[in-house]
């Protein structure tokens, strides 16, 4: 009778933790779409010539690089969701920046895929 309860008990906080886990997808979720959608808006409103909206993107990437850059010194390692969560971009925005900065030799990628994926400083 006592490995019932400890049984029906290891199922009811099984249970618990894999709610815990849906919810936890379900905000990330959104917190995706929200930054997915700020960046539309952004773009938006980035200007109406084609010279200057370019001019504004290439700003804006820059500064974000930089600023992965500066998380990334110290020997610290950063990864994309890290980096997305930081600096308020989508994972796949983020992706591109960090496989921008490794093409140009400045990170190099620790990991082949999936989220053990991390960068570190050239």
């Amino acid at each position: 009778m006592d490995l019932l309860y400890i049984f029906l008990l290891l199922v009811i906080f099984a249970l618990a933790l894999w709610t815990w886990k849906l919810q936890m997808d379900k905000v990330e979720g959104v917190r995706e779409a929200a930054a997915l959608e700020r960046e539309k808006e952004e773009c938006l409103k980035m200007g109406e010539g084609l010279a200057e909206y370019n001019e504004k993107v290439q700003e804006k990437k820059e500064k974000i690089m930089a600023q992965i850059l500066e998380m990334a010194k110290g020997g610290a390692k950063v990864s994309n969701r890290e980096v997305a969560k930081k600096l308020g971009v989508a994972r796949t925005s983020a992706l591109r920046y960090l496989d921008e900065l490794e093409k140009q030799g400045k990170l190099k990628q620790v990991g082949k895929t999936g989220v053990s994926v991390i960068y570190t400083l050239a």
